[in-house]
């Protein structure tokens, strides 16, 4: 009699770890005149929750090259990030920019 060939059933067989990935996006500060260069470290430690001596660094980044980026994550969650950012600048009279770009 031939050998009983049972499927594979291993977790982690070639089928199951194809996950699909989330695709990530750059969120990254635009350079103003107006905006204050401790409102930019407010919303740094704020909105992206970073710890003050990175918020500054990346503040001086923008100040220094025009822009910079200060986050990388889902499309979801930088959309709802860059919103918090437009509304926070614009209630505080701030014409602070970010944009959403593909990582």
């Amino acid at each position: 009699m031939p050998p009983l060939l049972l499927p594979d059933t291993r977790i982690g067989s070639r089928e199951d770890s194809q996950i699909e990935q989330i695709p990530l996006y750059k969120l990254i500060f635009l350079n103003d005149d107006v905006t204050t260069m401790d409102f930019v470290v407010k919303i740094l430690i704020l909105v992206f929750k970073r710890e003050k001596m990175t918020a500054v660094r990346l503040m001086l980044d923008v100040h220094h090259n025009g822009s910079a980026v200060v986050d990388v994550m889902p499309l979801e969650q930088a959309e709802f990030r860059q919103q918090q950012t437009h509304s926070m600048a614009r209630k505080a009279g701030y014409p602070l920019r970010c944009i959403i770009e593909p990582a």
